[in-house]
């Protein structure tokens, strides 16, 4: 395996790549929708009752489920339009009976299946890969967020934590309800060729009364979540755009104070130390072009970021956070580069993070947008010493373009993590994707690492990563997914994630879906078999095979479950660490078999819930968890969620078992569309605590925001340790005020 180019790997992924060359087909282009442009003036008040909108053709709604293509049945009235600095959507929302209005929540970014919903899709760049969505309730909250990669999986393609200026505006009335969006050109990034710009859109209705959305186009219900699918939006034409350059300055000062509780010299006693936290800074952002923006930050401060949730880790792969710092989700498609189930060339939690702890970023900039042809990503961020991690400089640089048809693309990334030491890590990676027919997809990924202490040597596959993936992207009829994977025994990304280290993989998803006709309650099914076999490169032990049977269905009333049987056999090597330390399993050959479900109820009542079991033999012993996740809605503006964590593991054979319970509770208060407090509080019986964090916001207008936050932990079993524990493992208070301006 020392030679790249004589390697089977890479045989295998030239003959693939040359497939794909001989077969990718043009894109038929589809005539595109000519946007009204009005001179009159538009009252933005939520009733689109102006002169301004008489004129302004309607569009035509269809159902997309529970039955596709027929009339929905709520009239919706949507208009499009646009002057000179902002692109409206308008719509007029009636129902037969206004009792199944459902106004639930009033937070900003909030959603849930128990609220009606009117949103838009926009594709900026007509890319068909890459999409910002608007959403509103009848209560007026705004929801914003992103897709990319062409909304793939849903699990990891949509980011709900990305944020830009807009406004929107809804009105009750006796027969339902209306809604005006105002979008400023200036938040948009698009291209403009001969006075002409290209969009691509999808306008949504959701009633959760009856499970109910329609869409404008048309879109079948083939693919999962099928509308926020970038490739199957409906075409948009504007004439005379003009570039936008503003810029914004948002400046913030935090303060607060952190209180940790220290082991004394002695080793007898614990003894609270205070310090007191004060913090300017300042976020920038500049439109060079039209859709080309720099963005820069000062003393980068995220106090107001949610906690991440306790979790504990009963596998052998590392456990993956998602990020949730705004300055890094902005644009995160830019700077995917996926080797598939959460490893990436880019992780951006390895920046201003250092084993759990913040470390301070000075600052940084990033570059995103597109350039000609050139999809464009540049980052670059300076950090802080923090204990023994030194002072360190992260760099990505990001470039793609679409080839062949308008879902094909190639690419490259390089990464580099320098420290003040002189350590250094450095990472390139190239990659394609190409839609070779119909729903046919190939994706090819490439990537070396180099670093200090290590032979770094091109056209060797130790300090490599390989990823083959040919699918078929339609959840009706037959389908697959086979996946090619390999990481090298070196290959280590200074900035990326991998949940495991050293291994080839195969894996393959066969699947039928099937839409019953007549009058089944039953909407979808979906049979699929997953089979998966894992060798370490290191040593070439085979550690991991697993065969997965699955029924997946959704139903017409808007629930939804699957019901799974599990079979795995796993060699471990080495000793195999489980929970907190709380029990092992020892070198050897094992084989087991588990039963697992879920079900999810449906949302157009104010009492829903989420709840996954899985049961079965686990190594020489068996293990049941369980996950709970009630949501109850009161009123407009109460949400009161609790989510339960049950891991139990017992190994009879040696007397070993050991019980895992994380309880938490989330609630959301909001008064208007721009108060809101959020509590989310879990324990952790793995680690005998309370994990609480408190925020309070107000939220005047986009960018102007006032946050107090309050963090704390509290230690359960303060005897666990010979020297008492204190009841407090530390708490934080922290006030941030942000104000924008726009220049």
């Amino acid at each position: 395996m020392s030679n790249f180019l004589t390697s089977r790997p890479f045989r295998f992924m030239a003959i693939v790549l040359v497939i794909a060359l001989l077969f990718s087909t043009i894109s038929l282009a589809q005539e595109p929708l000519i946007v009204s442009k009005i001179s009159g003036t538009i009252n933005f008040d939520g009733v689109p009752d102006e002169e301004a909108w008489q004129s302004v053709p309607p569009l035509k709604m269809v159902m997309h489920m529970p039955v596709f293509g027929i009339e929905p049945t709520e009239i919706s009235v949507m208009k499009l339009a646009y002057d000179d600095q902002y692109f409206y959507v308008s719509g007029i929302l009636n129902y037969k009976d206004p009792e199944n209005i459902r106004a639930v929540g009033k937070k900003r970014d909030y959603a849930t299946p128990s609220c009606d919903w009117l949103g838009i899709l926009l594709d900026t760049y007509y890319d068909r890969q890459n999409a910002v969505s608007f959403w509103t309730n009848p209560n007026g909250l705004r929801t914003d967020g992103a897709v990319k990669n062409d909304g793939v999986d849903p699990n990891s393609d949509m980011n709900f934590s990305w944020n830009t200026f807009w406004d929107v505006k809804t009105s009750l009335n006796k027969e339902g309800w209306s809604a005006e969006f105002r979008i400023p050109f200036s938040s948009l990034r698009f291209q403009l060729r001969e006075d002409k710009t290209l969009m691509g859109i999808s306008i949504v209705r959701y009633c959760a009364a009856t499970s109910e959305w329609s869409t404008f186009p048309a879109i079948s219900p083939d693919f999962q979540w099928a509308f926020w699918k970038p490739s199957l939006l409906a075409v948009i034409e504007f004439s005379g755009l003009k570039q936008k350059k503003p810029v914004y300055f948002a400046p913030y000062i935090s303060s607060g104070m952190e209180q940790v509780n220290e082991l004394n010299e002695s080793g007898t006693a614990y003894k609270m130390k205070s310090t007191p936290k004060f913090a300017v800074g300042f976020d920038a952002k500049y439109s060079l072009t039209s859709n080309l923006t720099l963005d820069l930050t000062v003393n980068t401060d995220f106090a107001q970021v949610e906690a991440d949730d306790q979790k504990i880790n009963l596998t052998r792969f590392s456990l993956f956070f998602p990020e949730k710092r705004i300055f890094f989700l902005e644009k995160d498609d830019v700077f995917d580069f996926s080797f598939l189930g959460g490893n990436n060339l880019f992780y951006s939690r390895r920046i201003g993070i250092f084993d759990g702890n913040p470390v301070k970023i000075y600052g940084g900039l990033r570059l995103t947008g597109r350039i000609d042809k050139w999809d464009v990503g540049i980052l670059d961020i300076q950090t802080a010493r923090f204990e023994n991690n030194p002072g360190e400089n992260f760099g990505v640089v990001r470039l793609k373009r679409k080839v062949f048809n308008p879902n094909s693309y190639v690419g490259g990334m390089f990464t580099s993590r320098l420290g003040t030491n002189g350590a250094y890590n450095l990472a390139y990676g190239v990659d394609g994707q190409f839609r070779v027919a119909g729903d046919e997809y190939l994706t090819l990924r490439w990537a070396q690492t180099f670093e200090n202490e290590t032979q770094n040597r091109f056209f060797n596959m130790s300090p490599s990563r390989l990823l083959i993936n040919w699918e078929h992207r339609n959840q009706k009829g037959f389908g697959y997914d086979f996946v090619y994977s390999w990481s090298g025994n070196q290959f280590n990304p200074g900035i990326g994630f991998e949940i495991k280290d050293n291994y080839q993989l195969v894996r393959s998803i066969l699947q039928h879906g099937w839409f019953p006709e007549g009058k089944s309650f039953i909407r979808y099914h979906k049979l699929s078999l997953t089979a998966y076999s894992l060798w370490n490169t290191l040593n070439d032990l085979h550690e991991t095979t697993s065969g997965i049977l699955k029924w997946n269905f959704e139903a017409k009333k808007g629930f939804s479950g699957n019901i799974a049987a599990n079979w795995f056999v796993e060699n471990l090597a080495d000793t195999l660490s489980l929970g907190n330390d709380q029990a092992s399993v020892l070198p050897g050959r094992y084989s087991f078999s588990s039963v697992s479900s879920g079900f999810i109820t449906s949302g157009a009542h104010a009492l829903y819930a989420e709840l996954i079991a899985d049961a079965g033999k686990f190594y020489d012993g068996w293990k049941l968890s369980f996950y709970a996740n009630p949501m109850l809605n009161i009123g407009s503006g109460f949400n009161l969620g609790l989510t339960y964590y049950l891991d139990y593991v017992s190994f009879p054979s040696r007397t070993v078992n050991f019980t895992n319970h994380i309880p938490g509770m989330k609630c959301q208060l909001t008064l208007t569309t721009k108060t809101e407090f959020t509590s989310f509080i879990q324990y952790n019986t793995a680690v005998d605590k309370v994990f609480a964090n408190f925020r309070f916001r107000y939220n005047p207008r986009e960018g102007n925001d006032l946050y107090l936050v309050y963090d704390e932990g509290l230690n359960t079993n303060i005897a666990r340790e010979v020297s008492a524990l204190p009841r407090s493992a530390g708490r934080t208070i922290l006030l941030k005020y942000t104000y924008t301006f726009r220049l």
